[in-house]
C-alpha cells in the first residue's frame, strides 16, 4: 500500500517559479498503524482519499474514529470541530512547541523555525505504566523490600529503554 500510493505523488513541484524538492508526504508507518505528514493539509486529504480507494478492492477501510487529521504546532478546524495541536502514535505524543531563537530547532540549512518538537509519552501509555506499577506493588505489598524491588525493576527498565530516545527525563519514572 504505502508504495502504490507514494508513487501517485510528486517528489518534487514547481510553484511562482521555485521549485520545490522533498514535496511527496512523508509515510511513517509500524504494522498496522501509520502516519501521514505533509505541511499542506490539501494532500493529507488527497492521501486519505488514496488510502480509501486502495483499501476498498480488499475490503478493508479506515476507521474514523482512530483516524485523526491535525496539526503539530497549530489548532486547526476540521470538518467543524476545533482540533489540538500534536497526536499520540505508537505510545508517544508528537507535539511542536512555539520557542524564542535560543530553543528554536533548524532547517537542514541552518534556518531557525521558531519551534521545537516534543516527543514524550502519551497520558494514556504513562496511565498505564503507573497501574502496571501500582499493581505490582499491590501484589507484593507483604513481601520483602528486596523481592518488591525485584519484581519492579523489569518494568522500570523495560519503561526507560521503550522511552529513553525521545523522553524529557521527568517523563521516565513514574
Amino acid at each position: 500500500m504505502s508504495r502504490d500510493i507514494q508513487d501517485m505523488f510528486p517528489n518534487s513541484i514547481t510553484r511562482n517559479g521555485k521549485r520545490i524538492k522533498n514535496y511527496k508526504p512523508q509515510l511513517i508507518r509500524s504494522a498496522d498503524d501509520f502516519v501521514v505528514i505533509h505541511k499542506e493539509l490539501e494532500i493529507i486529504w488527497q492521501y486519505k482519499a488514496a488510502i480509501q480507494e486502495w483499501l476498498k478492492p480488499i475490503g478493508l477501510e479506515l476507521k474514523e474514529e482512530k483516524t485523526k487529521i491535525c496539526h503539530t504546532l497549530n489548532r486547526i478546524e476540521i470538518n467543524g470541530i476545533e482540533e489540538k495541536p500534536g497526536f499520540d502514535f505508537l505510545d508517544f505524543n508528537i507535539k511542536q512547541y512555539p520557542v524564542e531563537k535560543h530553543h528554536s530547532g533548524k532547517t537542514q540549512h541552518g534556518e531557525l523555525l521558531g519551534f521545537k518538537t516534543l516527543i514524550k509519552p502519551s497520558n494514556k501509555a504513562v496511565k498505564a505504566h503507573k497501574a502496571e506499577i501500582k499493581s505490582i506493588v499491590k501484589a507484593h505489598k507483604t513481601a520483602p523490600q528486596e523481592s518488591l524491588i525485584k519484581h519492579l525493576n523489569p518494568s522500570i527498565r523495560g519503561w526507560c529503554n521503550y522511552s529513553k530516545g525521545y523522553v524529557p527525563r521527568k517523563h521516565l519514572v513514574a
